[in-house]
């Protein structure tokens, strides 16, 4: 079985994860020739390049390029590219909604699988445990559930389309 080396985006998309996800204390990742470390302890390896406040992240590549310095570039360039739908402002929320964010950098997916029908559309009543959508880092699927009753009332991120964490990616109107 032959497996692509992982870009940058996809690195940074796991050291976010590792960053968020509170049961995770250590993550040790080795592809070919690049290695990744993160650890939410206080002392850093010695390979480690990042500052304390970060997690310590050190990707090393056997050739002696620069390559992994490139990792702090794409920190966020990107969310610009991608948010074409920036117009919303979380200030035009009426009392009655509710904004429901990417609780995680991924991608966004409005459907179950290509050609399948949206989970929702605008319009449509949903429950607590309705699934709005799909986030996917890393080929790991993560379902975003309403947790609240109410009326899908606008969907701000294309299907596809990237999303950051804490990006807001649909509006929901509380029934009552």
């Amino acid at each position: 079985m032959s497996l692509n080396p992982p870009d940058i985006a996809e690195l940074k998309a796991i050291v976010d994860w590792a960053n968020l996800t509170q049961d995770v204390r250590e993550l040790s990742l080795k592809f070919g020739d690049v290695e990744l470390f993160v650890s939410r302890d206080q002392q850093q390896p010695a390979s480690a390049s990042a500052p304390a406040p970060v997690s310590a992240v050190a990707p090393v590549v056997a050739t002696p390029a620069p390559a992994p310095v490139a990792v702090p570039a794409p920190v966020e360039t990107a969310p610009p590219a991608n948010s074409r739908t920036v117009p919303f402002s979380a200030d035009a929320l009426a009392s009655d909604e509710v904004l429901i964010k990417a609780p995680m950098v991924g991608i966004f997916y409005a459907a179950p699988k290509p050609g399948a029908p949206n989970f929702v559309s605008v319009g449509d009543s949903v429950t607590p445990e309705s699934v709005l959508c799909i986030v996917e880092v890393m080929k790991l699927m993560s379902n975003i559930e309403a947790q609240v009753e109410g009326t899908v009332v606008r969907i701000l991120v294309e299907n596809e389309q990237a999303v950051e964490f804490g990006q807001p990616l649909m509006v929901i109107k509380r029934n009552g």
